[in-house]
């Protein structure tokens, strides 16, 4: 197999592993979670998160880089909300996680309202 044949092959693996990456932060988590339910700017969520604004901007750049957030501009602001792809990974790791391997417990915005 061709070196060019072995990096297209990788190539959803590798970005399967750079998403889940982002994901293992605890920090880019609880933005993710937090911006499942509504758009935020970066300085709300610092603010609620209770972390500076350039670390904020740190984790906000490798989610977006991951695909696992986007932002928008609206007026003066940029706002942040969670990727479709986001929220249904999301819902998965808390639907399959949970203590002893329960039922994962329901996160406000990571399982879907009924």
């Amino acid at each position: 197999m061709a070196e060019s044949d072995r990096s297209a092959t990788n190539e959803p693996i590798d970005t399967a592993a750079a998403v889940l990456q982002a994901l293992a932060s605890p920090i880019r988590l609880r933005i993710v979670l937090d911006v499942i339910d509504q758009e935020a700017t970066a300085g709300e969520l610092a603010e609620r998160l209770g972390v500076g604004y350039t670390t904020l901007a740190k984790h906000l750049r490798h989610l977006r880089v991951a695909g696992l957030v986007r932002r928008r501009r609206s007026a003066n602001h940029v706002r942040y909300v969670a990727t479709p792809s986001a929220v249904l990974l999301v819902r998965a790791i808390f639907v399959t996680t949970g203590p002893d391997g329960e039922h994962g417990t329901q996160v406000r915005g990571a399982l879907p309202r009924h």
